[in-house]
């Protein structure tokens, strides 16, 4: 009986909460008017141009017309106040009285614009407004800022106000996020009111579920490390001493004390593995698990072995003047040239890596010269001080938010000390602008500025793009 009762009331709760009224987007239909807001555009630092204002009033005829909306206006400054809700705030009362009280900006005004020197964007609202369209912290002002920041940083001004304006007073938008917005309020009623005592439940299995799936994962990884160790360690084990003649033998002109030092380093990290298999079982799924880590680390340090085996008989081959090994090398340093010349936007840049390839080129056809080796290590590092160019001349727009990685013997394709090729270069590049851009959009989008220096408590605020 005690089961049956407790089952009785989640079935009662959840029932109760299923039956609940579910909000209905028509309660927070936006009342519209036939004619069109009154345009207004304020450029004190005539940033726009005669075409600009007047593709706005084009734009402006397609906006949706809410009943609140009485006045629009475009505001564009170029301040650079550390605040640029002060500098709206100021350039209102000083020219336009009528749409800014003591605390709030007048009824029936919507203002949107930017500071193009602090590059910073705004939105504010009369109180009947922002009421209306819900352009308030926590609501969808953000959405709105966000929509304008397009169009402002490619310095389209029409597009950017147009779009946050349309975004602003679009009567669907605005009912869905009314309905959106009580929905959640429903939602977590019940839960408190425990109307569905199911859901720690099914967020506690889910989490279950997830922690089951990265053990799985974990042990199979262990297993797949245990089965490589077991068949290939022997193998490169027999093969140590030769590849440690050959690291010490090749030339100079290859070969630095850096190098060195990396073979001598995963050397000793290969010798100490010779009883990671016996010590670390596989024999159960526990067993697996607590292996895990340390096979992973083992299983590293025989891929870095196996990595730096390659690169060495590659360069070993190419010091002894096999002719394949020669072509293969300059083939992939030439795809490497071609691809920098494609990319980069300096002039003198693609001429000096023009002549790069000119050289690269007679290396291909001329690989038992005597010469060889000298001038193919001249070519790369003379590649090298012109790739160091490139990053500074074409890849310093951005902070650099990754370290930019220089490969070792123990990566694949190692070719030269300290030598990064243009492709690990622009995918760097490349990263660190994604990151630039998510760290600009978390800030903008969290960073939603509502206060002004005189305690003016207006609708709407500010954000950076």
């Amino acid at each position: 009986m005690i089961g049956a009762s407790v089952l009785l009331a989640v079935g009662g709760g959840a029932a109760g909460y299923a039956l609940a009224d579910v909000p209905d987007a028509s309660e927070f239909a936006v009342s519209t008017q036939e004619h069109a807001a009154q345009l207004m555009i304020s450029d004190p630092q005539n940033i726009l141009s005669a075409e600009d204002e007047q593709r706005m009033e084009r734009d402006a005829e397609r906006l949706p017309h809410p009943d609140t909306v009485q006045t629009i206006h475009y505001l564009f400054l170029a301040e650079g106040r550390e605040n640029v809700n002060d500098s709206a705030e100021n350039f209102l009362r000083d020219n336009y009285p009528e749409q800014i009280g003591n605390d709030k900006f007048a009824d029936g005004v919507l203002i949107l614009g930017a500071d193009m020197q602090s590059r910073n964007n705004f939105v504010f609202a009369g109180e009947d407004v922002a009421d209306q369209l819900k352009i308030r912290k926590g609501q969808r002002l953000s959405e709105v800022l966000e929509e304008m920041k397009p169009g402002l940083r490619d310095d389209n001004l029409p597009a950017a106000v147009f779009a946050g304006a349309n975004l602003a007073m679009d009567a669907d938008a605005v009912q869905q996020w009314g309905a959106d917005d009580a929905q959640d309020d429903r939602i977590g009623l019940a839960i408190a009111g425990g109307g569905i005592p199911s859901g720690a439940a099914l967020i506690g299995g889910s989490i279950a579920a997830t922690r089951r799936d990265k053990r799985r994962k974990k042990i199979n990884q262990a297993r797949a490390d245990h089965a490589l160790l077991a068949s290939e360690y022997t193998g490169l084990s027999q093969r140590l001493d030769e590849l440690d003649v050959r690291a010490n033998s090749v030339s100079s002109a290859f070969a630095n004390a850096e190098m060195r030092q990396q073979w001598s380093e995963v050397r000793d990290r290969f010798l100490r593995l010779h009883d990671a298999t016996q010590s670390n079982s596989v024999a159960t799924d526990q067993q697996a698990y607590e292996s895990a880590d340390n096979l992973r680390d083992a299983a590293q340090t025989f891929e870095d072995a196996s990595h730096a085996e390659d690169n060495i008989n590659r360069l070993f081959a190419v010091e002894q003047g096999d002719g394949a090994a020669r072509r293969n090398l300059l083939t992939d340093i030439r795809e490497d040239i071609v691809r920098a010349r494609t990319e980069v936007k300096d002039n003198e840049l693609k001429q000096g890596l023009a002549q790069l390839q000119e050289r690269v080129d007679w290396l291909d056809q001329n690989p038992d010269s005597p010469k060889f080796l000298d001038t193919f290590v001249r070519v790369l590092g003379d590649y090298r001080v012109l790739l160091d160019t490139v990053k500074r001349r074409e890849f310093s727009d951005v902070k650099e938010h990754n370290e930019l990685h220089t490969p070792r013997l123990t990566d694949p394709g190692y070719v030269y000390s300290g030598y990064v090729p243009y492709v690990a270069m622009a995918s760097w590049h490349s990263s660190n602008v994604e990151a630039a851009q998510a760290a600009q959009s978390s800030s903008s989008s969290s960073g939603v500025n509502t206060s002004f220096s005189s305690g003016f408590s207006g609708a709407g605020g500010s954000s950076s793009f």
